[in-house]
């Protein structure tokens, strides 16, 4: 949450004890922002899941999914 560390945690005193903090699964940063399949990732950790999701489709599964009209010439 950015606490100040001159304070020390505040515990239930603390103005930010309600706000839920998303850490991500993959680099366990605290600022997570994207859930994808159930688990939590922060921007570059997305990017870069995607990413590799993305590599592992067949050429004709990517035109699909971006609907681009695709057509293997024989």
């Amino acid at each position: 949450v950015g606490c100040p560390t001159e304070m020390g945690c505040l515990g239930k005193a603390c103005p930010y004890v309600d706000v839920p903090v998303y850490v991500c699964d993959e680099c366990e940063s605290d600022d997570a922002e994207y859930q994808i399949d159930g688990h939590e990732y922060c921007e570059d950790c997305a990017k870069k899941y995607l990413q590799e999701s993305f590599d592992e489709l067949t050429i004709s599964e990517k035109a699909d999914l971006l609907g681009i009209d695709f057509t293997i010439l024989e």
